[in-house]
């Protein structure tokens, strides 16, 4: 998908200090009912320019398996388009060497990138958005969101839209259903049989 040059520029600008690498537009299908939005790009992402990627892509086909579809059918996005990084030492063969290392995006950035997700919003009009981990509900459904509340139903809402300095109500409203992200089966692997459950039940809702 093609961004208004301004979009970007006005994204660039705000975040010229921050540390931050590579941009994704996004990818998949740009009529879908059905549109994913993660938290940001990883290192292979930002490498490739192309969403999942790496070794939580292969988690997200999983997820798309268990829903009957592939990622032609999806739209697949984020919060934020470039990699947030931090250098931290990391020692591969026992020598420590200074790496970039993968971290949580601020509100800033989230902020800063905004205008490129609700111009994407507004152009595919999915008929379900499902956000993929904290970070992304909270983009769209506010801060008060949580993820172990919320996980695995549809929420039946307007999402937040960035209007000059502040968040404001979409007048749309969207079926939204939170997942954890595929990341998280790494670092907690007993998440997978909820993932599962939240699949199931989602795919229920997509064959209406």
């Amino acid at each position: 998908m093609q961004f208004p040059a301004e979009i970007i520029a006005q994204c660039q600008s705000a975040l010229e200090t921050h540390q931050l690498e590579g941009f994704l537009t996004g990818a998949g299908n740009e009529d879908a009912d059905i549109m994913f939005i993660a938290e940001a790009p990883g290192e292979k992402e930002a490498e490739t320019g192309e969403p999942f990627c790496g070794r939580s892509g292969k988690v997200l086909d999983s997820y798309l398996t268990t829903l009957g579809l592939a990622r032609k059918d999806v739209y697949i996005t984020s919060a934020v388009r470039s990699r947030p990084f931090k250098w931290g030492e990391r020692r591969p063969n026992g020598t420590p060497v200074m790496k970039k290392i993968n971290r949580k995006p601020t509100e800033k950035e989230i902020f800063a990138h905004a205008p490129l997700l609700d111009y994407q919003i507004a152009a595919i009009r999915p008929r379900i958005i499902v956000s993929l981990g904290g970070v992304a509900l909270k983009r769209l459904l506010g801060n008060s969101a949580k993820m172990s509340m919320m996980h695995g139903t549809i929420h039946h809402s307007p999402v937040q839209n960035r209007v000059k300095n502040n968040y404001q109500w979409s007048t749309e409203t969207y079926d939204v259903c939170a997942l954890y992200h595929p990341a998280a089966v790494f670092y907690n692997p007993s998440l997978r049989e909820v993932i599962d459950e939240d699949l199931h039940a989602l795919k229920t809702i997509t064959e209406l």
